[in-house]
């Protein structure tokens, strides 16, 4: 019998929550930038661009709008 025989029958399992919550961490933070560069590009338009697709002050205005859908 040699000394790496597999004689244990436990095996090893990772905490299978760690890598959904990095995986779960990971994708808000990738939002948060694709929204954020969204908000930078929306800034450079002119009021009158923006009337004409539907966006401007109100409720939730033009950060709403980006982050939840023209609908909500």
């Amino acid at each position: 019998m040699s000394a790496f025989s597999n004689t244990s029958s436990a095996t090893y399992e990772a905490p299978s929550t760690r890598p959904a919550g990095l995986r779960s961490l990971f994708s808000a933070v990738m939002r948060e930038i694709r929204i954020r560069r969204a908000l930078r590009e929306v800034s450079t338009l002119d009021d009158a661009i923006l009337k004409d697709i539907g966006l401007g002050p109100g409720h939730g205005g033009i950060e709403g709008a980006i982050r939840h859908g023209r609908d909500w």
